[in-house]
């Protein structure tokens, strides 16, 4: 009897506890470190204010889409790949709230080229990172990237 085998099978993007406690793990990471970096904002941001939201929101995915699928080398490891994780998290909101004002600024025409416009979301990013660099923020990125790896961990452990 000849044996079937499938490459590039959708395997590798099934849905595991691993995957979904990642997710929710770097979700409540990206809620409450939104909500804490939003006292260091400049006032005159928009759309700051959705931001636990979003963070959020990034963080379901970067979890299921970094955290899940890494885990299972031990607890050390599960901690670097949250760590990781809790990075990224960071690194899009602040790319989404560079957008956000960027988008703001272009409808009151602020930009002379779209390649101007396009500059201008890493600077804001990178003005709102230096401004959110606190040590409140850094430990709740710290201390829920590490929890969020040892969860999935825990998970993919416990049922496997």
């Amino acid at each position: 009897m000849q044996r079937v085998v499938l490459r590039g099978s959708s395997s590798a993007h099934l849905p595991t506890i691993s995957r979904l406690f990642g997710g929710i793990g770097l979700a409540f990471t990206g809620f409450f470190a939104g909500s804490t970096v939003m006292p260091y904002l400049p006032i005159v941001l928009k759309g700051a204010g959705v931001l636990p939201l979003v963070a959020a929101s990034f963080g379901l995915l970067v979890g299921w889409r970094v955290i899940g699928p890494q885990v299972g080398q031990g607890y050390r490891n599960a901690m670097m790949v949250g760590l990781r994780g809790a990075l990224y998290v960071a690194i899009w909101a602040l790319i989404y709230l560079g957008a956000a004002q960027m988008l703001r600024l272009s409808l009151r025409l602020q930009y002379d080229s779209v390649t101007e416009a396009v500059l201008d979301v890493v600077a804001k990013g990178i003005e709102f990172g230096i401004a959110s660099f606190q040590p409140p923020v850094i430990g709740t990125l710290l201390v829920g990237g590490v929890l969020s790896g040892i969860f999935a961990e825990w998970g993919r452990a416990r049922w496997r």
